[in-house]
């Protein structure tokens, strides 16, 4: 090592971010990883092989980096150990640096969120046996310290530059996401380009070496200098925003139910003293996934598997793993739950032949976009009065907090049911929902990896991203409510537009532009010929 090229920065978590660890916590089965003073973090493995695989895909596949990266040749003692020294990224609430030169305000582990997930089984509607988990997740805001370092030779310097000036531009750009469930909403973060420091330490010779033991930097670069003018990224990738607003109130309902008041609208932290309603990216995806389900099966005339009546948890489980596997469009854009590990160990359950395994669609949390003090929202889970007797049921909220939260677009909604002999209201059936009204949301948005689109074996890229247009096309139309009680008046959207921006020379095209155009024409042939070809 004769040089050394030095980062030093921060990364804003602009979706909520899940690194798994193995500490134990009751509010989720999947915990935050922590570390030995019980802060959360994410550890410079998780970190390094984030930023590595994201290297290596947007490059030629011809182009590997090895050398920088590691690496090691199957069956023999071959290879190197990496020179891309990652640090351990602590998680923390602002982005400074204490006189240690370490972060001072560290995330507090009570800050930490829980979502919950659910598989939905297609024939019964309801919660699919062993697919009910809930995940802690840090909130969307927090920082992460990025401290990287990429030793290097003479003969690898330049381009250390440019493959690690690549990298911190996608960065910069949000195209980089870590952690858990990055398809369902989870893991993307972005570089604070402001707070970026690239320093080149020279160890060829004598000014350089004493200039890195007292502390000197080095030479500066900025990340303009690092990026060519023509460097253009390999990765295809077709992004989508939806332009929406709610006919009706729209929510996913929180997995905590309120004290005051019975369902509450999922909100999660926009600051440390504010948080937003949100339709989290696993819900909206699902959802997606569901019209497109109906869409195939429509077609093809084809129904879900099921299990039976009679089924035991172990068939019913089976059934709804064969009901995510039917559908081969489906299965590529939106992905599979990975095959059951097999007792023989030499065998490889997670082969490629299956073609399960994450897919093509990435959907990002949508947040409502006016924010709600967490003061305001803590009466929600407050009992309402000074009766000690009042606690755990259901009073409805307490006139001063309902003005509060009312100013916000959230109002106390009451529904009961009636009993079908008397006609008046059926026991233990009365419940009330705090409703979202007329708030504005952010754009929903989808990433469609194209690259990965490309690689399925069993549909072509062309008939899959068909779908992906079908799909839009009925949630413009208003087909598709979205979140909870959508059979109960709540979910209705207006979609006003949706952009699709392709990684070519055509840019952004307007979804109804699109699908008058010729190159549409040429997917509803391969969506055609998949129906006709394929066998379900």
């Amino acid at each position: 090592m004769l040089a050394r090229l030095r980062v030093r920065g921060w990364l804003q978590v602009r979706t909520p971010l899940h690194v798994g660890g193995a500490e134990r916590d009751p509010n989720g089965d999947l915990q935050v990883a922590v570390n030995g003073r019980g802060q959360p973090y994410v550890p410079g493995t998780s970190l390094a092989g984030a930023l590595r695989a994201f290297a290596e895909g947007d490059r030629p596949p011809a182009e590997r980096l090895d050398s920088p990266w590691g690496y090691v040749m199957p069956g023999t003692q071959k290879g190197t150990a990496s020179r891309v020294v990652v640090q351990d990224a602590l998680i923390t609430n602002t982005p400074s640096l204490g006189k240690d030169g370490l972060p001072d305000d560290v995330l507090d582990p009570a800050q930490l969120e829980t979502r919950v997930s659910v598989g939905v089984d297609r024939v019964s509607g309801t919660a699919a046996h062993g697919f009910l988990h809930g995940r802690l997740v840090v909130p969307r805001g927090a920082y992460l310290r990025l401290e990287l370092d990429v030793e290097s030779t003479p003969d690898d310097l330049g381009e250390d530059r440019v493959w690690l000036g690549r990298l911190l531009g996608a960065l910069a750009e949000g195209r980089v996401r870590l952690g858990a469930a990055k398809t369902r909403g989870l893991g993307r973060v972005e570089l604070l380009t402001e707070a970026l420091q690239i320093h080149e330490q020279r160890f060829d010779n004598r000014a350089g070496l004493l200039a890195a033991l007292h502390g000197d930097g080095g030479q500066a670069w900025t990340l303009t200098d690092l990026r060519p003018d023509q460097d253009q990224a390999v990765r295809q990738a077709l992004g989508i925003e939806i332009g929406w607003r709610p006919a009706a109130p729209v929510m996913v309902r929180s997995a905590v139910d309120g004290v005051a008041v019975d369902a509450v609208p999922l909100t999660s932290a926009t600051s440390p003293t504010q948080v937003a309603p949100v339709l989290p990216g696993s819900a909206l995806k699902g959802r997606l996934r569901a019209q497109a389900e109906r869409i195939e099966r429509t077609v093809r005339a084809l129904d879900a598997p099921t299990a039976g009546d009679e089924a035991g948890p172990a068939e019913r489980s089976a059934a709804f793993r064969r009901q995510l596997d039917q559908l081969a469009a489906v299965r590529a854009l939106f992905g599979a739950a990975p095959a059951p590990r097999a007792r023989d160990t030499t065998s490889n359950p997670a082969s490629e032949e299956d073609s399960r395994g994450v897919g093509a669609v990435a959907v990002d949390d949508c947040f409502a976009t006016s924010s709600i003090p967490a003061e305001v929202w803590n009466a929600v889970y407050c009992v309402p009065g000074d009766d000690p007797q009042a606690a755990g049921e259901p009073q409805g909220l307490d006139p001063g907090a309902r003005e509060e939260l009312a100013r916000y677009g959230l109002e106390q909604a009451d529904h009961v049911a009636i009993d079908r002999w008397t006609g008046g209201a059926a026991e233990g059936r009365l419940y009330s929902v705090l409703e979202p009204h007329g708030l504005a949301w952010e754009p929903i948005t989808l990433t469609v990896d194209l690259d990965r689109l490309a690689r399925h074996r069993d549909v072509s890229a062309d008939a899959a991203l068909a779908l992906l247009l079908l799909v839009l096309r009925d949630l413009k139309a208003g087909r598709v409510p979205l979140g909870y009680a959508t059979n109960r008046g709540l979910g209705d959207i207006t979609v006003d537009a949706v952009t699709l921006t392709f990684p070519d020379q055509r840019g952004q095209v307007e979804l109804d532009e699109f699908l008058a155009s010729p190159e549409a024409d040429r997917l509803t042939g391969a969506w055609c010929a998949y129906i006709d070809g394929s066998t379900p």
